[in-house]
């Protein structure tokens, strides 16, 4: 398995749910891939997605508490999927995940995916998390 594969399946669809209001049920069929998906890849990426749409309410208030001076309407939407997994990650598979994999794969997703200077926002934001929790 490809992790950082799967976590890029789960930003888009993160996204997809975002941008294009879709359902969950049709997120989960990761129908724009135009590639054979490992199930392994799949069932991690399905997970992820669920986990951060199932508790996205704690997620975009943490996103908002550590997003200082910034109106979360303001984060791209891609910066703003890939925070939300990460969160997702370090908050609730925190003893699965390391937190320096987590925080490190977000910061390669957003240099591929996102605005140029995205990646110290999200970093910002997930180290500010992880070191607050740590307390």
């Amino acid at each position: 398995m490809k992790p950082q594969r799967a976590r890029i399946l789960a930003m888009q669809a993160i996204f997809q749910m975002d941008f294009q209001k879709r359902p969950l049920k049709d997120l989960l069929l990761f129908d724009w891939i135009d590639y054979e998906i490992p199930n392994d890849e799949k069932v991690f990426a399905a997970e992820l997605v669920k986990g951060a749409i199932e508790n996205s309410d704690i997620i975009n208030e943490t996103i908002i508490q550590f997003s200082k001076n910034w109106d979360i309407r303001r984060i791209s939407r891609v910066s703003k999927a890939i925070i939300t997994i990460s969160l997702y990650q370090l908050m609730f598979l925190k003893d699965e995940m390391p937190y320096k994999v987590v925080i490190d794969e977000a910061i390669r997703i957003s240099k591929k995916y996102a605005e140029d200077d995205a990646g110290r926002f999200i970093n910002g934001i997930l180290d500010a998390y992880y070191w607050q929790d740590k307390k």
